[in-house]
């Protein structure tokens, strides 16, 4: 009895085995062919595809390119552009040049006078805030086009230097005049002043200066910065490309940035970003 349990005799059971042993073999069959399809489509997406392109003029085995552009962010507006260098098919380096412009949150304007549509200021508004960012970044392609159509999609990140321009804001403030050979004709006269809340309120404030006013005076604060997101690239011809890009962008500065007064401002600066871009590849 254990005998038969352990082999069983029977034309049956060796027919069940047979069976048993073939579909065993269809099986690793199967997967060795379904690994050697995958390994051939790979190969010929890094392979053929490419040289395909290469040969149709649409990809050059190295190429430069340089895009211009900008967009909004979630503070305010940029504009910038990218030196860009292939390393392998699938990724790109560039070094980029960008300025940012950014509000501050609690940032309004106000009229000084109700009746005076043109006497607009932001209370509290020290200094006008700009980035300069200089940096160097790399993208990964995530999902290819075709040679002369589709969408190209890139995971791309930056860091470099950025650099803090503040810019004083300037307001017309409106004084006595003192001249009694004009003080009859003109009670008051304006001076340019930069903004100090603590002498300067609706009671005295007329206008803004012009943009030009302390121009002279800009304050730089170095720090750092890093960007990151997604673009995705469309269009016929793979020479003229066109990009949507969006994402993060982040500095950090040594010391916080004199921004408003009567707030807590804070070392460093976060914002969503989206832009657009036109490039050119050679």
């Amino acid at each position: 009895m254990v005998r038969q349990f352990l082999w069983p005799k029977g034309q049956g059971y060796r027919v069940l085995m047979v069976r048993l042993l073939c579909r065993g073999f269809l099986g690793m069959a199967w997967c060795l062919g379904l690994t050697g399809i995958v390994m051939a489509q790979s190969t010929e997406f890094y392979g053929n595809f490419d040289w395909e392109q290469r040969n149709s003029g649409a990809l050059p085995t190295f190429y430069t390119a340089y895009s211009l552009g900008g967009g909004l962010h979630t503070a305010g507006w940029w504009i910038g552009g990218k030196s860009i260098q292939n390393r392998t098919f699938a990724t790109e380096s560039h070094w980029e040049a960008s300025l940012f412009r950014w509000k501050h949150p609690r940032a309004f304007k106000t009229q000084a006078n109700q009746e005076d549509p043109s006497s607009t200021y932001i209370p509290g508004l020290l200094n006008e805030t700009f980035t300069l960012n200089f940096g160097w970044g790399t993208s990964y392609l995530w999902m290819e086009k075709g040679i002369n159509h589709g969408l190209e999609l890139r995971g791309t990140w930056s860091g470099g230097l950025a650099m803090g321009m503040f810019k004083p804001v300037y307001l017309q403030i409106r004084y006595p005049n003192e001249d009694p050979n004009t003080s009859k004709d003109q009670p008051f006269i304006e001076k340019a002043e930069a903004y100090n809340p603590e002498k300067h309120s609706s009671s005295n404030i007329n206008r803004v200066s012009p943009w030009y006013k302390g121009l002279d005076t800009i304050r730089l604060v170095p720090g750092l910065y890093i960007k990151g997101g997604l673009s995705a690239e469309w269009g016929k011809h793979s020479r003229s490309p066109q990009w949507v890009e969006l994402g993060v962008m982040a500095g950090l500065f040594p010391k916080p940035l004199p921004m408003m007064a009567w707030v807590e401002n804070k070392p460093y600066l976060v914002s969503l970003y989206l832009s657009y871009q036109l490039g050119r590849r050679k």
